[in-house]
């Protein structure tokens, strides 16, 4: 089996009304973080370009790869980073949580277009391949957040499927990111499978929950390690708040999840959202 670790954090863009959090002052921070804890995979969410930037000069041993939300693929992106020594990246897309998921956009009253980058991964021997999808989903709108659940319900199956080998089946897959709510929520249960009472307003049919079986890996791991909640305010954490999420297809097994409370040099927590990281096997 090969063991990878997959870590996702939601690094808060660079908002200039942070003062004393701002960007500047964290990026050293965030780039050590994630390079003390050495995952395979890092995916990230709400960086902005020079973030984007900042982020690749302080992980030079990782590739990058994703593009920003934005018509012209600036603003805010979710952009996956590969340990290059260990794997390579073999394909990646971006698709937009709208109703025209192949172009800007942006539906369902989101507050901004919403985005998922995709990236297939394969170990530098030639060995084992990964499917990663990393997602922010929007902090306003609820039916956003359902809709984008089921957009990807429906097409990471056919991503996976196309990059899988048919002898082996769809390619092993795990869906890491910020989904602005909890486990137990709707766009949750839609995503791991458990809506069969759907109730929204255009009264649609249970969704087909064969297509895409995922597991969240902070309830399948055999060891669960760190706070139960991934927000903070910096100075504090926010109870009651694990918004950010990895889940995994039947192929993976969830060896450990953390969510890891690391404070930096400050005293200060380096962003608003904590990091978690997936031990995971394939």
């Amino acid at each position: 089996m090969t063991g990878i670790r997959v870590l996702s954090y939601n690094v808060r863009y660079a908002n200039r009304g942070d003062h004393h959090d701002a960007w500047h002052d964290r990026r050293d921070a965030v780039g050590r973080l994630v390079r003390f804890h050495r995952p395979e995979v890092a995916a990230f969410q709400e960086p902005l370009p020079e973030q984007r930037e900042d982020l690749r000069e302080r992980l030079p041993e990782y590739e990058f790869v994703g593009r920003g939300r934005g018509a012209d693929g600036e603003g805010e992106g979710c952009p996956i980073a590969v340990q290059s020594d260990r794997w390579e990246v073999v394909d990646h897309d971006t698709l937009w949580l709208s109703e025209t998921p192949g172009e800007p956009s942006t539906d369902w009253d989101a507050s901004h277009p919403r985005i998922a980058t995709w990236a297939r991964v394969r170990a530098a021997d030639g060995g084992d391949a990964l499917l990663v999808v990393n997602t922010h989903f929007d902090h306003v709108s609820a039916r956003s957040r359902r809709e984008s659940a089921r957009l990807l319900r429906e097409r990471i199956p056919e991503i996976a499927a196309a990059a899988g080998d048919d002898a082996d089946g769809p390619i092993p897959t795990v869906l890491v990111g910020d989904f602005n709510c909890t486990p137990g929520s709707e766009p949750h249960r839609i995503l791991v499978g458990e809506d069969a009472d759907r109730d929204d307003e255009n009264n649609t049919e249970p969704a087909d929950c064969d297509g895409l079986a995922l597991r969240d890996a902070a309830v399948a791991a055999d060891l669960r390690h760190g706070p139960e909640t991934s927000l903070t305010d910096f100075a504090r954490l926010i109870d009651g708040q694990r918004i950010d999420h990895a889940l995994v297809s039947p192929a993976i097994s969830a060896e450990a999840f953390a969510t890891l409370a690391d404070r930096d040099d400050r005293g200060r927590y380096p962003s608003d959202h904590l990091p978690i990281l997936a031990r995971l096997s394939l």
